[in-house]
């Protein structure tokens, strides 16, 4: 596959905040890095895909669908012993361009996804217990794939209106990561 110069512009536009959010997570290296991580997660993708529900897909998607991790997610909660927190709308997806951010983001968390699995791998989370969601993005080795595709064969595509979307949701992650430290700091402390 030749490199998709939309992906390249999303990644350039978005690399610092990215990079943010990043460092903002860390490594998750502790039971209580992993369920910050997990709740903080959480709350971006049940976010993202009540909105997704909404949308009417463009038709150069074909049969192409993100890849939907939020019931996962809520077992791995449950394993773990957490509420899942409550969400706010994303009300982000006015076009296809729009659109396209968002999934940049959210698909191209399966690429982190294949670093993560292993650190939860070490934590004791498995497939079965914990890191369901993690091992569902790992295991669609084609979904990014097939996401480029569609970003590239987008008929029209504002790049500025995509990379503005998906700076959206890395900051709505960054604020999800406060709010899940806000929300363990209050059930350590009752």
């Amino acid at each position: 596959m030749s490199p998709s110069p939309r992906r390249f512009c999303l990644r350039q536009g978005t690399w610092a905040t990215h990079q943010e959010l990043d460092s903002l997570i860390g490594p998750l290296n502790t039971q209580a890095a992993y369920k910050r991580y997990l709740l903080a997660v959480y709350t971006l993708r049940k976010s993202f895909e009540t909105a997704v529900n909404e949308v009417t897909w463009p038709e150069h998607f074909a049969t192409w669908r993100p890849t939907m991790l939020a019931a996962a997610m809520e077992q791995d909660l449950a394993d773990l012993g957490l509420t899942a927190p409550p969400v706010q709308p994303l009300p982000l997806f006015s076009n296809a361009s729009s659109l396209l951010g968002a999934l940049y983001v959210t698909e191209g968390a399966s690429l982190g996804a294949r670093l993560l699995v292993r650190q939860a791998a070490s934590l004791g989370m498995t497939a079965n217990f914990g890191a369901r969601h993690l091992t569902q993005q790992v295991a669609e080795n084609e979904q990014w794939t097939h996401f480029l595709t569609v970003l590239d064969q987008a008929p029209e595509f504002d790049d500025t209106l995509a990379i503005e979307t998906a700076l959206s949701l890395f900051s709505y992650a960054m604020a999800a990561v406060h709010r899940a430290d806000a929300a363990l700091e209050v059930q350590k402390h009752g």
